[in-house]
């Protein structure tokens, strides 16, 4: 039998989740809590086509994106390398999806729920004991006032779980899993897991792994991955460089800082002009706002 692919490849985990709703609706109602009486019952998954070019192509998110039987959406990923800019894209992109939902001159009354799904392989909040948290709109004095729970985002970070095993109900059981997926046999499962559509998720990995064509994009796709991490890295490694020359030349503080956004912003143009990466991927890329590369935009356009 082939080595088992790792579940924390984004490649991976959206062809298991994508493609078997049985497995998807028991993910979401597990590590969401949801009771079984009103848990979800049935998901259309809205995206579950993953194109040759995508594999290869740098800042491509391939999360799954689903929408149960009450119209709530669910954007669905795993991350396995952190970025400096994730909390602001993970904002657009649930904004997008909440306002993509309204067609010109719809009420507002029509918008449904959108829920972030997020798995992370690090540890967004080091310094916190937990590993699940649940993020949504409300006031800083009155915690029980909420404007809206329309926009909301649960974080996921597995690295945590493992010290948090003595009772593993299904939520923790899935976490477990994506962890250790890759390394289980048969034996293990019998031992590891009690929810049944962990092991079928196991048997969908099982046969997506034994799959060469498969096994080769998923191997591309991790190398597009590491590809894109240097890259982001080598950027801001350039930025910091000009920072500090141009912080000599000004001989102070204020000549540093210009210096850095100055070549954030240069940056940022030379990627516009070459019309290969959308907004929100040049502001990972510079370090910039997105706010300030759309100005840009406009004033190049």
């Amino acid at each position: 039998m082939p080595k088992l692919l790792s579940l924390k490849n984004d490649f991976v985990f959206k062809k298991i989740f994508s493609q078997d709703q049985e497995i998807l609706i028991d993910l979401i109602n597990s590590v969401l809590r949801l009771p079984e009486e009103s848990g979800i019952v049935s998901v259309t998954v809205k995206n579950p086509e993953i194109l040759p070019d995508e594999i290869e192509k740098k800042f491509i998110i391939l999360d799954v994106r689903a929408v149960d039987q009450e119209g709530n959406e669910y954007d669905i990923e795993i991350q396995v390398r952190q970025y400096e800019n994730y909390p602001k894209r993970t904002l657009y992109y649930l904004c997008r999806m909440y306002g993509d939902q309204l067609n010109k001159g719809e009420n507002y009354a029509a918008l449904c729920p959108v829920i972030g799904i997020h798995f992370l392989d690090y540890e967004q909040f080091p310094d916190n004991p937990d590993f699940h948290y649940h993020f949504f709109l409300r006031d800083t004095r009155y915690p029980n006032l909420s404007l809206t729970d329309d926009i909301s985002l649960h974080i996921f970070e597995l690295p945590g779980i493992e010290r948090s095993m003595k009772h593993r109900d299904k939520m923790q059981e899935w976490l477990y899993f994506f962890n250790h997926a890759h390394e289980e046999g048969e034996n293990t499962m019998e031992a590891n897991y009690s929810n049944p559509m962990i092991k079928k998720a196991y048997d969908a990995l099982q046969f997506l792994s034994a799959d060469e064509k498969a096994r080769d994009l998923a191997e591309r796709r991790e190398k597009a991955l590491k590809d894109e991490a240097m890259f982001l890295e080598e950027a801001r490694n350039l930025g910091r460089k000009e920072g500090r020359k141009e912080g000599k030349t000004e001989g102070r503080k204020e000549g540093k800082e210009e210096g850095r956004k100055e070549k954030e912003k240069e940056t940022a143009i030379n990627l516009l002009k070459m019309k290969l990466l959308t907004v929100e991927q040049i502001a990972q890329a510079s370090g910039m706002d997105i706010t300030e590369i759309e100005k840009l935009k406009f004033e190049l356009n």
